[in-house]
């Protein structure tokens, strides 16, 4: 893999090339710096991008590395993200069997049986978490796909939560859908620009220039959603 030398750090790379890429775009990954670039760019303009650009790489790859470092606990007082909104969690002790989440306001409280040994409570939580933060994404991203393809006049076939690392959604062309769950923690916007984007591949099974046109229609300001997940995308995986 290639490498890119920036001040003090050694950013791996990787260049895709694509008809279908209507320009050059660059992706944060874990592990990598991921370069989208249509097939007639030249290796040289390339080189001048990255050269252009190499602030903003170091900048987004060191809060990546950051984030990697920080893993979610699953204690008191940790927060999490929905719908764009920061909640905290909250542990409650009780008396019954059951697991339990409720989201009340600003606190996502959850529910642990009284004699649950404190070695288990934080795999407890985790499951119980990840649990409900399914079921809201079932629900939520349901709801609006129905609405936004009443709007879009489009029909979809079955809709389906996936856990990808870097795919927000997919449209195959049966007209089946899938949704990373995990859109459910970015504002209620965002997550319109994602169903809005897989509806309108129901339309144009491509990046072509009129498959942008129809996002367009539906979502004017669709520019700012998709910088938004190139900058904080990276916060909805953890």
């Amino acid at each position: 893999m290639n490498q890119l030398s920036i001040r003090d750090q050694t950013i791996p790379f990787e260049v895709r090339r694509s008809s279908s890429y209507r320009r050059i775009t660059l992706s944060i990954l874990e592990d990598r710096l991921r370069i989208s670039a249509p097939k007639n760019v030249s290796a040289k303009q390339l080189k001048e991008l990255l050269l252009a650009k190499e602030e903003w790489v170091l900048k987004h790859w060191l809060e990546k590395q950051d984030s990697a470092k920080c893993p979610v606990r699953y204690i008191d007082g940790e927060h999490f993200l929905y719908r764009g909104n920061s909640v905290e969690l909250e542990i409650i002790r009780h008396p019954r069997q059951m697991v339990r989440v409720v989201l009340r306001g600003q606190v996502l409280e959850v529910y642990l049986p009284q004699d649950l040994q404190d070695k288990d409570c934080a795999s407890s939580v985790k499951a119980a978490v990840l649990i409900w933060y399914k079921a809201q994404a079932r629900s939520v991203l349901m709801d609006k796909l129905e609405k936004q393809a009443k709007r879009m006049q489009v029909t979809f076939q079955t809709f389906r939560l996936k856990e990808q690392k870097t795919r927000w959604g997919s449209c195959s062309s049966k007209g089946n859908l899938n949704l990373n769950w995990r859109i459910i923690m970015a504002p209620d916007a965002a997550i319109d620009y994602i169903i809005i984007h897989e509806l309108a591949h129901l339309t144009h099974l491509n990046h072509s220039e009129k498959f942008w046109q129809r996002v367009a229609e539906f979502m004017p300001e669709y520019a700012h959603w998709i910088k938004w997940f190139k900058d904080h995308g990276q916060e909805l995986m953890k």
